[in-house]
């Protein structure tokens, strides 16, 4: 008889939010696959649970997913789980699970922490619809793609982002929309931090140290809260064609016109002149 792979989300943070049944589950399978072992291997440690682990990352997923399926089709149970939360969350392990189903052997979920719903429960922002958008490209025309789907998105947005892009990927997210935005920082941790961003660029309260989840509130019904950042860089465009208008006027009147800060016009300008050369390209 095939074995059962256990889906087991961990604790984000504080040990104590394993739950009782993820404690079973991991005392009783046959085999843990984790993301990161050593990481896994403290969570162990510290329930003093001693099992063999076997590492699944996103890097030798294609490769270990079969060896997994194979010792399910042994007869053994498998627990798969990530760094922290719920696996394949922006997490490997949609490809072994996938492949386990494909195979017409048991998955089953054991539910627990998760980053998205910790940070949205503490927001006050409505839960009926919300969307997550993974993690931001780093660069390049995906990362202008990404914003943008952000800035005219309707419903409740989360993300998440990497300590080292946390203050970059605010500031660039001041320059889109104007919402509220609520940033989680450490969820569950000592130094769990929560902080609610004003669309005045002013992000001095928060440490960028730790892990970052990132929430944005859905536009008011009462009021166009999404910005178009094409219209926006058209109209500074245009308007600055005019030798009657300066810069500083042209930031004024847009900034008006949608209703935004000034500082958000003056940036996406800034990157659109950028852009324009990047564009261009050397001179023959």
């Amino acid at each position: 008889m095939a074995g059962t792979l256990f889906v087991v989300a961990t604790p984000i943070g504080n040990l104590e939010d394993l739950t009782f049944r993820a404690l079973r589950t991991l005392r009783e399978v046959d085999l843990i696959a984790a993301e990161d072992t050593r990481r896994t291997a403290k969570l162990l440690a510290h329930y003093e649970i001693r099992k063999p682990l076997v590492s699944l990352r996103e890097h030798n997923e294609t490769r270990e997913t079969p060896r997994l399926v194979a010792r399910l089709r042994g007869g053994e149970n498998i627990a798969l789980v990530s760094d922290a939360g719920t696996p394949t969350i922006a997490d490997p392990g949609a490809r072994l699970v996938r492949a386990v189903r494909d195979a017409q052997f048991s998955v089953v979920p054991i539910p627990g922490a998760t980053a998205i719903a910790t940070l949205l429960s503490a927001s006050g922002f409505s839960g009926d619809q919300f969307v997550f958008l993974g993690f931001p490209p780093s660069s390049g025309a995906a990362r202008e793609r990404w914003f943008h789907q952000l800035a005219t998105e309707t419903r409740v947005a989360l993300f998440f982002e990497a300590p080292h892009r946390a203050k970059r990927t605010l500031e660039e997210l001041l320059d889109y929309v104007k919402r509220p935005i609520i940033a989680g920082r450490e969820l569950t941790k000592v130094n769990e931090q929560l902080v609610e961003i004003q669309n005045n660029g002013d992000i001095a309260n928060f440490k960028f140290i730790g892990e970052f989840v990132i929430v944005v509130d859905a536009p008011r019904e009462d009021d166009s809260q999404i910005i178009d950042p094409t219209a926006i860089t058209v109209m500074f465009g245009q308007l600055t064609e005019s030798p009657n208008i300066s810069a500083d006027l042209a930031i004024r009147l847009t900034s008006l016109h949608f209703n935004v800060p000034a500082v958000t016009v003056k940036n996406l300008a800034k990157k659109a002149r950028f852009a324009a050369r990047q564009h261009a390209g050397p001179l023959p």
